[in-house]
């Protein structure tokens, strides 16, 4: 299948040059699970599952990391890969399915929007979508593909493992730090919390965060709360300046950073630079709907 429109090469040079801190560290399997592994390398998070009959892998990202995660599997399983399940629409995670030649593409329906407008950037091409739920046999192990709502831009897939108690998402959170304010202008806070509660009410023991190695449970429910919190403040600002009238509701949007502080989170990484973007991107979710 032929999967790049031109500019492949240079995405792939730029990602593989960014990276370069992080290729310096060996790339690393871990099972998490029986049927469930966590591949790590180049910055860059993929879930393994195996089945009896099949393989489904996560986020290749690009191909020369595509071909890493590709040879990594075929070492620890002779079992074929049928599905490449890309997280959101974003080009830094919808490549990489190149050296998959006989998988199947699988994204949410909203990634079309997306990368069918894309003038130079690598875009899949995408055999498979779903809109809310779509659960993949591999043998014995069903895999969820899940759309709770737009997080990292709008078309947003968690995966889980039901019967392994593991989730997969990507560029959702970060272990204890804030994204920089130039990441987001294409999140939806109101429905990143939503997809918080929602992972967290599966209980699930394992969690892969796209761009963290290892188990990431701790930071999923420490974000969970902050974005709980500061929905629930932004919201009673909005409603204080609302009942002042419409035009001071707005203006509440833009002087909200300057009151809103988390103090309690200034060790984490980038808070001073960012949390103030991260009040502003939750009152414009809230009011403007992204």
């Amino acid at each position: 299948m032929s999967m790049y429109r031109t500019g492949a090469g240079l995405i792939a040079g730029l990602l593989m040059t960014f990276g370069g801190i992080a290729s310096a560290q060996e790339p690393t399997m871990e099972k998490v699970s029986d049927s469930v592994y966590h591949y790590f390398s180049f910055n860059y998070s993929s879930m393994v599952v195996i089945g009896d009959d099949a393989v489904l892998v996560t986020d290749p990202a690009f191909d020369p990391r595509g071909a890493m995660l590709r040879a990594a599997v075929e070492e620890i399983t002779d079992k074929p890969i049928k599905y490449v399940v890309l997280s959101h629409e974003h080009y830094d995670h919808a490549g990489g399915t190149d050296p998959f030649t006989d998988a199947q593409v699988v994204c949410h329906s909203a990634c079309h929007e997306v990368m069918d407008i894309s003038p130079f950037l690598p875009v899949a091409d995408i055999d498979m979508t779903y809109d809310d739920l779509l659960t993949l046999d591999l043998g014995g192990v069903a895999v969820d593909l899940v759309h709770i709502a737009p997080g990292d831009g709008i078309a947003t897939t968690i995966v889980r493992v039901p019967s392994e108690g593991v989730v997969f998402s990507a560029d959702m959170y970060e272990p204890r730090g804030f994204t920089a304010s130039e990441f987001l202008e294409d999140k939806n806070f109101v429905g990143t919390r939503l997809i918080f509660n929602e992972m967290l009410s599966w209980e699930p023991t394992y969690a892969i965060n796209g761009h963290s190695n290892g188990n990431s449970m701790d930071a999923l429910k420490e974000n969970s709360v902050l974005f709980d919190r500061l929905f629930e403040d932004v919201t009673a600002e909005l409603r204080a300046a609302q009942k002042e009238g419409i035009p001071q509701m707005w203006m509440a949007m833009f002087n909200m950073p300057n009151r809103i502080k988390y103090e309690e989170y200034s060790s984490w990484n980038n808070y001073e630079q960012a949390f103030p973007a991260y009040v502003r991107r939750m009152a414009l979710s809230i009011l403007h709907g992204g």
